[in-house]
């Protein structure tokens, strides 16, 4: 008999990428892709669109929101996108693909496919919409908020040794748009929005912030700041590395490899209380963007957390966890949840953290909390 809260578990065999499997029913021979591949399983719920939420009788409802799984499968630069055995979408793009991602941005009401190539970022919706956006090459990664799509910038040589995939929570909420909102990319376009980018970073060549934030696709990106003294400066850590971003709560974990430090990062709204270290920022701008603040930091890591997630606490109170492979454990931060002015402020308290002997480690999420 097994002791008092200690679950079995069932094998129930090896699996396979779906992708795989469409692969080999499109006849594709070993010469014609590329060793190398990724995917990822989402939960349907991440394509539904906010209109839908209390409705089960569309079509789009049906075809999206069933119970199989859902999963996108990258090779080169083809992206499957696959329910169950089925395959409901396939993307072709220009290059390879760097990383992909499930982000929502602004009040669109369904999840856009982000997807980060040498120069641009290229942005589907789920009812098949477009918006093609021409970027530096010194964007090496892109994560998911609940306010939009943070991209990393490296102020040296470009280096693309991340995962294909961001590794954020796997459930979202809330995003579209007709083609005529969305807006496809013509040549037109394209350099507008490559104009706008290079006269962004041209207004303050010398604050090239190392994070920006993309909140609607056809806006362009703006830079994230951060709280240093009470006092706003544009973030120019270009050495802390983005490992995970959740898109459920405005967090961010980063990695200092100079200082071997791990951080975790809040997002929040600038207010009025903080007070710009950018003269060139007049206040109509600040109160629309956003800064990061740090909450907590673990030092003596020789290496990134292999794995970073958000569980939940017995009470549904949100963890953080942070499988160290090296130093084999599991460190995990406990979340404080403070209400303020209608807004959810994050911190964690100095007694709220621990760890644990683990070579693996995957989140379980308390779905009827005591």
């Amino acid at each position: 008999m097994s002791s008092i809260g200690v679950q079995q578990l069932t094998i129930l065999g090896e699996f396979k990428p779906f992708g795989l499997i469409a692969e080999a029913l499109d006849g594709k021979s070993a010469d014609e892709v590329t060793d190398e591949y990724d995917y990822f399983l989402f939960d349907p719920e991440v394509t539904r669109q906010r209109d839908e939420a209390d409705s089960d009788d569309t079509e789009a409802s049906s075809s999206l929101s069933d119970r199989s799984d859902h999963e996108l499968f990258v090779r080169g630069n083809r992206i499957i996108w696959t329910i169950g055995a089925r395959v409901y979408k396939r993307f072709s793009l220009p290059a390879p693909v760097i990383m992909a991602c499930w982000c929502r941005m602004g009040d669109l009401s369904e999840a856009l496919l982000c997807v980060l190539q040498v120069d641009s970022l290229t942005i589907y919706s789920a009812s098949g919409d477009t918006v093609s956006i021409p970027i530096p090459r010194a964007v090496t990664s892109i994560w998911p908020l609940p306010s939009g799509l943070l991209l990393q910038q490296t102020d040296g040589p470009t280096s693309s040794t991340h995962s294909l995939f961001s590794s954020s929570s796997p459930l979202l909420h809330d995003i579209p748009r007709s083609k005529k909102d969305m807006g496809y990319s013509s040549p037109q376009q394209s350099f507008n929005l490559r104009r706008s980018w290079d006269h962004m970073i041209k207004a303050d060549g010398a604050s090239l912030s190392s994070h920006l934030i993309l909140n609607d696709p056809l806006e362009e990106p703006q830079p994230i700041h951060i709280e240093e003294r009470g006092k706003l400066n544009i973030m120019k850590e270009f050495d802390e590395k983005t490992i995970w971003t959740s898109d459920l709560i405005p967090l961010m974990a980063s990695y200092h490899k100079g200082k071997l430090q791990h951080s975790l990062w809040t997002a929040e709204v600038i207010n009025s209380n903080l007070k710009s270290g950018d003269s060139f920022l007049p206040d109509a701008i600040l109160s629309k963007k956003f800064f990061f603040r740090r909450i907590w930091q673990g030092k003596g890591a020789q290496a990134a957390a292999s794995e970073v997630f958000l569980a939940t606490d017995s009470d549904a109170t949100p963890v953080i966890c942070f499988l160290l492979q090296e130093q084999k454990k599991l460190q995990a931060v406990r979340l404080q949840c403070v209400e303020m002015d209608n807004d959810i402020l994050y911190d964690i308290r100095p007694d709220m953290s621990w760890s644990i002997p683990a070579i693996a480690a995957a989140p379980v999420v308390v779905t009827r909390p005591r």
